[in-house]
């Protein structure tokens, strides 16, 4: 009997000790899973390409991962970075709008960090940031540029050598001050016997001589010149006279 009753006391005694024991466990196995830690995660890495970077152009970058992060985007070159924020569970999107500062180019590194407590994971983009960015850069190289003959201006293609300039059969006018030019503005044939002249006619006896009468370009005065021959010249050449002495005007 008294063994009985002494059993009945230790069962007693030792029933809140189980209880406790037994509600430990199952707090430490239902914070274990909080307390674990949990490594960041970038699974992807956009952008929406723009057609040629300027300044008010406004890049869209786009992160995929682990949820509940802090993401931050950064450009090579830029002046500030991009703060993403998270639109649904594990995507963060973000905007870049380029400044009259920023100095970097269609493929200048972008660097996309992504923090939860103390760690971190980083990925780069791989893809530029211009669409068509080939094409673009090409389009970079400086353009050369000839005057055409009507004033209108050639592109030579990028990396081609310049065609050559075109050639022009009058040579350009240079403002002058000459006292002896003049321009022929008759020609006519003298007879000896009557001294009278008339215009130059193919059926000329041969008793006959050659005036040629030009008017100076500075005072307008004319003068006539006589040839035994025909000296060659014709109506509107430019000559110039000395002496007496006609000759062409070549300058």
């Amino acid at each position: 009997m008294k063994k009985r009753i002494l059993m009945c006391s230790l069962v007693a005694a030792l029933a809140p000790a189980g209880m406790l024991l037994a509600t430990s466990s199952t707090a430490l196995a239902q914070t274990s899973p909080q307390s674990r830690t949990v490594t960041p995660a970038i699974e992807g890495f956009h952008v929406e390409k723009v057609p040629r970077l300027e300044q008010g152009a406004a890049l869209h970058f786009h992160v995929y991962g682990t949820q509940n992060a802090t993401v931050n985007v950064t450009i090579d070159g830029a002046t500030r970075g991009v703060q993403m924020q998270e639109t649904d569970p594990g995507r963060y999107s973000g905007s870049y709008v380029i400044g009259n500062h920023d100095r970097f180019q269609p493929g200048s590194p972008v660097t996309a960090e992504m923090r939860l407590g103390s760690q971190v994971a980083t990925t780069v983009l791989r893809d530029g940031l211009v669409s068509g960015a080939g094409t673009q850069a090409q389009s970079q190289e400086p353009v050369r540029q000839l005057a055409s003959k009507d004033a209108g201006v050639v592109s030579a293609a990028p990396g081609a050598a310049p065609p050559p300039p075109p050639r022009t059969t009058e040579r350009p006018r240079v403002a002058r001050y000459c006292t002896s030019c003049a321009v022929v503005e008759k020609i006519e044939i003298v007879r000896e016997a009557t001294g009278a002249a008339r215009p130059l006619a193919s059926d000329v006896q041969a008793a006959q001589r050659y005036r040629v009468t030009v008017r100076f370009d500075t005072t307008e005065a004319t003068q006539a010149i006589e040839y035994d021959n025909h000296p060659g010249y014709r109506k509107g050449d430019r000559v110039r006279v000395n002496d007496g002495v006609l000759s062409l005007d070549k300058e």
